[in-house]
């Protein structure tokens, strides 16, 4: 199983086939930063939160700009169009939790800002997860390279 065929599952947004690809692939290479960040996506798709939430942190942790320079358009990045249609079904995932998780990471993609939001709103509701802490932090610490000048 190739990658061309796990990207051509993806393009075509057949993120189930994508995903059991990217799995073997990621087991063969597993720092290939490409591939973790499409498999984020296919997990959130496929309902996986909390495999697309372990994920997530392990790459803001080795590389978040990474995942902030994704370029939607060249890269056909679906995240905009999920981020719409989590939005619109709110039964999409067993829980409200979930359902911002995966809202978080994919705003990610798109804004730092919205992104953090989300994840602060979750920490608050889930305190108990240290994951959301760390991201939180992660995130802030981003937004604060990014703006030096601002307090959050």
């Amino acid at each position: 199983m190739s990658e061309m065929l796990a990207n051509h599952y993806f393009l075509n947004r057949n993120f189930i086939s994508a995903k059991s690809i990217y799995e073997s692939i990621l087991k063969k290479d597993s720092s290939n930063k490409s591939i973790k960040k499409k498999l984020t996506i296919c997990y959130i798709t496929t309902g996986e939160v909390n495999s697309a939430l372990n994920l997530f942190l392990a790459q803001i942790k080795d590389d978040i700009d990474f995942i902030l320079n994704t370029d939607t358009k060249s890269e056909d990045c679906p995240c905009p169009e999920l981020i719409a249609q989590i939005e619109e079904q709110i039964n999409l995932y067993k829980s409200e939790i979930d359902r911002t998780s995966a809202l978080g990471i994919l705003w990610l993609y798109c804004s730092l800002e919205k992104s953090t939001e989300l994840f602060k709103k979750i920490e608050a509701a889930a305190p108990i997860d240290k994951r959301y802490r760390e991201i939180v932090s992660i995130l802030i610490n981003k937004l604060m390279l990014n703006k030096p000048n601002s307090i959050n």
